[in-house]
């Protein structure tokens, strides 16, 4: 095979793509790394899908590999470095025989069941006040970190980050700033916002707090002992398999229960993609929370929209704010119970 048949043959494999496909083969490289496609699919053991995915985006670097050579090889012919023309020849030859060799078709690995409990499936088993039982069982300065993952539905690790809590007239916003985010895929919100009225007893819990400041309450710091106190105080009440996990669950199955099962929702949980609210509570757990969400923007829409939503504005977000010491509530009215055992 001469340079020009070399040429043709590998602009075949790299003409003619869709901008989206050359895209998405580029972020497949990026992952690769230098890392040939089968052992990438065998060591993270992907479906059979996105192998062939990786395959394609790999043949296109190759391409694009025997394209350069033949470039060099042409220059270094014109200057009359011979020698430099004939390596670079024998290069791009070595790369069409890897992009023309057979390979074994790719078959995963089937994958191993989970023995790991549901989150969303164990609120099925729950009483219907289950988060108020819990929220008045634990210790007066344990509630704050149960209350905001209650209302806004935050992963822990984003509380850890720091939620603002702001007022708003006889309501508040919340601020979270987004703990799975990706620049390389754009998974994930950076920022959101969640506006909720005094409809939710919740609200007027916060509401009620004594740390607000000039209009702001901040709440986060580390949750590690906080969610052994957790656990073991929903253990005490009979409620199997409970985390702090569970309150976004639940956040989830009240709001699609109000039929917010749409990109609002997404956008709520902190997640860019319309496809991952599915994993997350059913409208049937639905237990009459969460009415107080009036609306919610965040730094990016949703892809796979089911319609158009609002983003921010772009802006430089706001940084997390500092966590304040655990405060009390102002639960007067509610019964600190036993300490969690």
């Amino acid at each position: 095979m001469d340079l020009g048949e070399m040429r043709s043959f590998a602009k075949s494999l790299r003409d003619g793509r869709a901008k989206a496909t050359t895209a998405e083969y580029e972020r497949a490289i990026k992952r690769l790394d230098g890392e040939s496609w089968r052992a990438y699919a065998d060591r993270k053991r992907v479906s059979k899908r996105y192998a062939y995915l990786l395959k394609a985006a790999d043949r296109y670097q190759l391409a694009g590999d025997l394209l350069a050579c033949i470039g060099l090889a042409d220059r270094a012919r014109k200057a009359g470095d011979l020698d430099a023309s004939k390596r670079y020849r024998e290069k791009a030859g070595q790369l069409v025989q890897t992009l023309h060799a057979k390979e074994a078709p790719y078959h995963p690995e089937a994958p191993k069941k989970s023995r790991k409990a549901s989150k969303r499936r164990s609120l099925s088993r729950l009483p219907q006040d289950w988060r108020e039982q819990l929220i008045s069982a634990l210790k007066e300065p344990d509630r704050l970190p149960a209350v905001v993952l209650a209302l806004t539905g935050c992963r822990p690790s984003e509380f850890q980050s720091g939620v603002l809590l702001e007022r708003n007239g006889q309501g508040l916003t919340a601020i979270v700033f987004g703990a799975k985010v990706s620049e390389l895929t754009g998974g994930g919100q950076v920022q959101r916002e969640l506006t909720f009225d005094d409809a939710d007893p919740l609200v007027r819990w916060l509401l009620d707090h004594p740390g607000w400041q000039d209009g702001r309450l901040g709440a986060g710091g580390d949750l590690g002992t906080w969610r052994k106190r957790f656990t073991r105080t929903a253990a005490r009440l009979g409620f199997r398999s409970v985390s702090p996990y569970s309150l976004r669950h639940q956040f989830s199955g009240d709001q699609k229960a109000r039929g917010w099962n749409d990109d609002r929702l997404s956008q709520a949980l902190g997640h860019a993609s319309a496809r991952m609210r599915k994993h997350y509570g059913h409208p049937q757990q639905g237990r009459g929370g969460g009415r107080g969400l009036t609306s919610v923007t965040a730094s990016r829409s949703v892809r796979n929209p089911s319609g158009p939503i609002p983003i921010l504005k772009p802006e430089t977000p706001l940084a997390p704010p500092a966590p304040l010491p655990p405060m009390d509530l102002g639960f007067d009215d509610i019964d600190d119970g036993p300490a969690p055992g």
